[in-house]
């Protein structure tokens, strides 16, 4: 039940259009906030420098107007200071320098003594500032100063204690974040269609890709995504058409593969067939004729055999769990074993054999696993020569790994087929192939062979002048995981 809940939120798009709506909504409060915070500061520092320039002005008067001598009678200076008081909804409070109260607007504290840090401080020069915003009100302490003498020196005549109301600012900021929120709204509904629209334009190309990829299942392979959008998915496609051109081509050889297996084991069985029906309706005929029969019956059987060994081989190198029985094998024994092995049939196809190792190699391998991935370069590099041409076969080594060299003058791979030759099923010439017997899995097997011994292939070739393998395998064999 709670799966299916939660399945819709596993949407692409569903958390695409979230993701938009709830970054807007984070950014409108950020953005209020701050708008607020920022209009409030402006306007309370807009009256704080208000209010401090007033005070510059009215201390300057209280010591022009001798203020401090007779306080009481100076009218003039008092109604002034009330109506600055009442401008900005505050309280004026004048102290001497004894710490007496002269004046106050409330007339509350006037004859009090003020005994506090902030105007013990105003009375060193030292001007002072409090601020309360639960109250909503901002008090500065500013220093009267006779002035300056002869000597420079000036004489500290009393203290200004200026308490005035910002509550105008929290207001203006509050009403300005009530607009600000009311914008929000028709903001929120049009972030509602733009992440709708981003959240299919984002997801589109997937859906897109999905459905391809389900008709692909089905086994059309020569289909073609054809997606323009963000770059990444772009390169999405490009890897996922490479992928189904991989695919597709190595369905037409698995394909190609199993029709030329097909005939290779059918033709076979025919000839034998042919052949056995034939000695059946001569039971008189001479022993030559039964002698000559069964050897082309028993070469037939050879033929077949050979397919099936390779396919089995085959089969037998794809277990991941495949045995590989690793020994202390000397490399120049195996390959002088391999060639002569192989001499005959060089001579058949009037090919020369060069075998020429450099040093002595002993490496831990598996024996006969690198005697069939190295015949089967070999066995091609005979086949697939020119009348009078040569293989030559390399031994060389390192202190970590020997390098296995076969070279041949033979006809050569087209360079457009050098990255397929060890794809299963493939040949580069079907009907040479054919002729000589090749079924495509040879060199797949030898891949298979040098990649278990954790080890490289590598080719190199020119069309209509030769081809050289090289192997490189590590002298000592490390078994990877999957490997046993």
């Amino acid at each position: 039940m709670i799966k299916k809940i939660l399945k819709p939120f596993k949407s692409m798009s569903v958390i695409t259009f979230v993701t938009d709506i709830f970054c807007f909504c984070v950014a409108s409060v950020i953005i209020i906030l701050a708008g607020v915070a920022i209009n409030r500061s402006d306007i309370i520092d807009n009256t704080r420098d208000s209010a401090a320039g007033y005070l510059d002005e009215l201390s300057d008067k209280l010591v022009l107007n001798a203020y401090f001598v007779n306080s009481s009678e100076n009218t003039a200076m008092n109604s002034e200071m009330y109506l600055m008081a009442d401008k900005f909804d505050g309280r004026i409070l004048v102290i001497n320098s004894d710490l007496k109260c002269i004046f106050d607007t409330y007339n509350v504290e006037t004859d009090k003594t003020f005994v506090s840090s902030d105007v013990i401080n105003a009375l060193k020069d030292i001007s002072g500032e409090k601020r309360d915003d639960d109250l909503e009100i901002i008090e500065l302490y500013h220093p009267i100063k006779s002035t300056p003498s002869i000597s420079g020196d000036s004489e500290l005549k009393g203290v200004i204690i200026f308490s005035f109301s910002i509550a105008d600012a929290f207001s203006v900021s509050d009403r300005l974040g009530k607009s600000l929120h009311l914008l929000v709204f028709p903001c929120i509904i049009l972030m509602f269609f733009i992440g709708s629209f981003h959240a299919r334009y984002v997801t589109s190309p997937i859906k897109t890709m999905t459905k391809s990829l389900n008709h692909v299942s089905e086994g059309y392979f020569d289909d073609k995504l054809e997606i323009r959008s963000f770059k990444e998915y772009e390169d999405m496609t490009d890897a996922v058409n490479n992928m189904l051109s991989k695919l597709n081509s190595m369905e037409n050889s698995r394909q190609e593969f199993v029709s030329n297996v097909s005939h290779e084991l059918k033709t076979p069985l025919t000839s034998i067939k042919i052949l056995a029906d034939s000695l059946v309706q001569q039971p008189e005929a001479p022993l030559e004729v039964y002698q000559e029969f069964l050897g082309d019956i028993n070469a037939e059987i050879d033929r077949e055999n050979r397919i099936i060994t390779d396919l089995l081989e085959l089969v037998k190198l794809d277990r991941k769990n495949g045995e590989m029985h690793i020994a202390m094998v000397s490399i120049n024994e195996l390959l002088e074993i391999l060639m002569k092995r192989i001499k005959p049939i060089a001579q058949s196809h009037n090919v020369d054999m060069i075998y020429e190792s450099h040093r002595k190699v002993d490496a831990e391998v598996d024996e006969v696993k690198l005697t069939l991935a190295i015949s089967n370069l070999v066995e091609n590099a005979v086949k697939y020569n020119k009348e009078g041409g040569w293989v030559k076969v390399t031994l060389d080594s390192d202190h970590r790994y020997f390098v296995v060299t076969v070279s041949d003058s033979g006809i050569g791979i087209p360079e457009e087929s050098l990255d397929m030759i060890f794809d299963r099923f493939y040949r580069v010439d079907k009907m040479r192939a054919r002729k000589t017997g090749g079924t495509g899995l040879g060199l797949s097997i030898t891949k298979s062979v040098v990649l278990m011994h954790n080890g490289q292939l590598k080719v190199e070739s020119k069309e209509g002048e030769g081809t050289t393998f090289i192997c490189k395998i590590p002298m000592s064999f490390i078994e990877k995981p999957g490997i046993e």
